[in-house]
């Protein structure tokens, strides 16, 4: 869904189907201020916003591909445990809710137990004066005195892995690092621990 038209009418209903601005943000792997403008034409700061789309669904539609794109993954959790001399992990997080079939999967390559956390952003409405936290979902793995890979599928700003880390080491968890299929923002580093795609994304900007 390249035309920038059709993803906006896409936004609009999920949207209509009750979906927060934060939830739209992540289904359609944009930033909040994106998702915030394509539903109210308007962003915090009033700019239109500069973004990359990612169509990632022929990936997750095919479990075999997904399975393959998984293995990946863990491969590079292998690589950074190595060169980092960390410990191997006990438990593979998986942010809802792209993140959790991928985590699932490796969690099983990797022989370690399954946490599922909802990140904040989904409950994110702009003007909003609710306080949100992420949260970790009581029918999966306890992270406590756990060494903890975070996985999830696109990382646009790094928030959403900053909260992850911070939500974990509040629950006795210790966080080594994090994997995402995309990187849209080129981070390698949040909070000490180190932050791996399989694919980085640039964009060259003249203005």
């Amino acid at each position: 869904m390249r035309n920038v038209t059709k993803l906006m009418e896409k936004a609009q209903r999920l949207k209509e189907k009750g979906l927060t601005t934060g939830e739209i943000a992540d289904e359609l792997n944009v930033s909040k201020k994106t998702a915030l403008w394509m539903v109210t034409r308007k962003t915090s700061k009033g700019d239109v916003p500069q973004d990359i789309f990612i169509d990632w669904s022929r990936v997750g539609a095919n479990p075999t591909i997904l399975k393959y794109f998984s293995i990946a993954l863990s491969e590079l959790i292998r690589e950074i445990i190595v060169q980092n001399k960390l410990p191997y992990p006990d438990v593979i997080a998986g942010i809802a809710s792209s993140g959790i079939p991928i985590a699932t999967l490796i969690a099983e390559d990797m022989e370690a137990s399954l946490s599922i956390i909802r990140p904040k952003k989904h409950l994110w409405e702009p003007k909003s004066n609710k306080k949100i936290s992420s949260f970790i979902l009581s029918n999966f793995s306890d992270v406590k005195d756990k060494n903890v890979v975070i996985v999830d599928d696109i990382a646009t700003s790094g928030n959403t892995l900053k909260d992850t880390i911070e939500l974990l080491k509040r629950r006795g968890a210790n966080p080594l690092a994090a994997v995402v299929l995309i990187d849209k923002k080129g981070i390698e580093n949040i909070g000490g621990r180190p932050v791996r795609a399989l694919v980085s994304i640039g964009l060259i900007d003249e203005r």
